[in-house]
């Protein structure tokens, strides 16, 4: 038996050194195959990428082919699912302009008048004259008469006196003058000049209690 096993195991020694011997050669024929074909040929779809500090060979389908994009000229969008208000815009602001000044209406206060509400007329007596027949005749009131020193004593035939009367310009564009008398009130003159105390008021500025004033005068429509 030992005899028989010697040969068996010389001849198992023999095989693991031939295998041994045909490994080695294969390596070494691969790494010289390696060396001797240089760096990989670049072709329409094979590129050259530098990843760190490794270039490796990239195989690119012709039908697939990556577009390089330049980020430096794309603007950065808001986020879809970012809210409206917290978006950054990235546009010029347009200028504020100042709002306009509102020039505020002021009322303008009537400029007070110059033209005098009384002027005096010349007036030769005739026989039969009255400060009645007087105020009917004239723009002018017993009392406005009276207020002015002319009394019924001063009615002499052929003299002349200077009658007050209402200055028609001092009511120019508001109606004529009135001498006011004795017992007139803004009611019963709107009445007696188909208008109203509240109109007389206007044209006249009375108070609120529609105040006249006896031998005053007033401007009636």
């Amino acid at each position: 038996m030992q005899k028989l096993r010697f040969p068996i195991v010389f001849t198992m020694m023999l095989i693991a050194i031939i295998l041994a011997i045909g490994v080695f050669l294969a390596i070494n024929a691969i790494q010289n195959r390696s060396s001797s074909e240089g760096p990989p040929e670049l072709t329409a779809n094979n590129f050259l990428v530098t990843v760190g500090s490794e270039t490796v060979s990239l195989q690119v389908d012709p039908n697939t082919r990556p577009t390089i994009i330049d980020t430096s000229v794309i603007e950065e969008s808001p986020r879809v699912d970012q809210p409206v208000d917290q978006q950054v815009s990235t546009a010029t602001p347009e200028p504020t302009l100042p709002p306009a000044i509102v020039e505020q209406a002021t009322a303008v206060p009537a400029a007070p008048t110059t033209v005098e509400k009384i002027i005096y007329q010349p007036y030769t007596v005739q026989q039969g004259d009255t400060l009645y027949s007087l105020s009917q005749a004239f723009v002018t009131s017993i009392a406005l008469m009276a207020d002015k020193g002319i009394s019924q004593t001063n009615l002499v035939p052929g003299t002349t006196i200077n009658i007050p009367v209402g200055n028609p310009q001092y009511c120019a564009g508001r109606g004529r003058p009135y001498a006011v008398g004795e017992g007139d009130t803004a009611y019963n003159l709107g009445q007696r000049f188909n208008t109203s105390a509240q109109n007389l008021q206007a044209l006249n500025g009375l108070d609120a209690n529609y105040t006249i004033k006896i031998a005053d005068i007033i401007c009636v429509p």
